[in-house]
């Protein structure tokens, strides 16, 4: 129950208590009889008021003590919204960074003895694989609703904190509109060759190999990634290293989340790269960073109430305006950098959930593929 609702029973439960409040018994008389019942008592607006702050007061003591996040988020992206939070609400945050797969797997291992109360990743498949294993409680319909159904876990386990789409970071100087394909398979394309890079431990590319089993088979997929291996890729460890490689001059086409290249182009506009929006397919996939409480949790208010903090004004134009993703609570400007989120081509109605149950097949496929 949440504050509002706290301080509305307990008032209503004080003006019922009084309303129902009867006065003393009147003097028995000689023959017996009863006295009349004395008048209905009254509360005061002083005493409704006082009891209405001492049920939001109540409620904010609440939160303290210690908060372990579980981060696939990068310092860089998030450290400054933890921070924030904890400067607000004395709650003290110890953090644990690492890939969200890695820290996924880590959660199922752990299981119910996880330290961890919060796990925030950087790709719903990750966050699909905690769920998967019911690891996370559901979490309130008020939290949920603060962002479109499209970035919620459909059984509730996990809510979105902002937004982000597959994209390619291309050099103008070598790349032209003509010649780039409009899916992801078009790629495969011996006009690409040594001129495309990857990061294929890259949970965001992970993620998107398992919307392209869901959508298309292991086969087709398997075929793509065979291919591309043999197209003479070059390998990089994340995505932002592609984005300065293709503003070297050193690659052609990197296969990136969009808003590694928004940044570099907010330091320095006359970089000559720019982001390519696929027309559809899982190439264009828009995912959710997200969040969820794990069942675990030693600190489950402090918990809740950094997810509520994720979808404040603050975090959300943190999330815009300095990580240049798209923000998730309709009340938030887009930076205006970003395209207009409805204008993308992302596959519709995913499912978080199927795409999770993909992701082992999905590693497994690019291993043999040779990555």
């Amino acid at each position: 129950m949440n504050k509002k609702s706290i301080a509305l029973f307990m008032t209503c439960l004080l003006i019922f208590s009084a309303c129902g409040s009867a006065g003393e018994q009147g003097a028995q008389g000689e023959q017996g009889d009863k006295g009349e019942k004395g008048d209905a008592g009254e509360i005061s607006q002083a005493a409704i008021e006082a009891a209405v702050e001492a049920a939001l007061t109540e409620d904010e003591a609440d939160v303290g003590g210690t908060l372990v996040i579980y981060s696939g988020r990068k310092e860089s992206l998030v450290a400054d919204v933890i921070s924030a939070f904890a400067a607000e609400t004395g709650v003290e945050v110890e953090v644990r960074y690492a890939k969200s797969a890695e820290l996924a797997g880590t959660i199922a291992l752990e299981g119910a003895i996880s330290p961890a109360d919060v796990f925030l990743s950087q790709d719903p498949v990750s966050l699909g694989i905690v769920a998967k294993e019911g690891l996370f409680d559901v979490l309130p319909e008020d939290i949920l609703d603060n962002v479109p159904a499209w970035a919620v876990d459909q059984r509730g386990f996990w809510v979105g904190t902002s937004g982000r789409s597959r994209s390619l970071v291309v050099d103008t100087r070598d790349v032209s509109d003509a010649e780039l394909p409009g899916d992801i398979y078009g790629l495969n394309n011996e006009v690409f060759r040594g001129r495309l890079g990857l990061a294929p431990t890259n949970s965001s590319f992970i993620a998107m190999v398992s919307c392209m089993i869901e959508q298309d088979g292991e086969e087709k997929v398997s075929e793509w990634l065979t291919a591309i291996n043999g197209l003479g890729y070059t390998e990089y460890p994340k995505n932002s290293p592609q984005v300065a490689a293709a503003a070297a001059g050193e690659l052609d086409i990197g296969m990136i989340n969009h808003y590694y290249t928004l940044r570099v182009l907010a330091e320095a506009g006359d970089t000559p790269i720019k982001n390519v929006f696929l027309d559809g397919g899982c190439g264009a996939m828009v995912m959710p960073a997200g969040a969820g409480v794990l069942s675990s949790s030693q600190n489950k208010p402090a918990a809740m109430a950094f997810i509520e903090y994720l979808h404040s004004t603050s975090a959300q134009e943190h999330f815009t305006n300095t990580v240049f993703e798209f923000p998730l609570v309709s009340s938030v400007t887009p930076n205006e950098l970003l395209p207009n989120i409805d204008t993308l081509n992302s596959p519709e109605n995913l499912n978080w959930s199927a795409l999770a149950l993909w992701q082992e097949k999905a590693v497994e496929l690019i291993a043999k593929a040779g990555f």
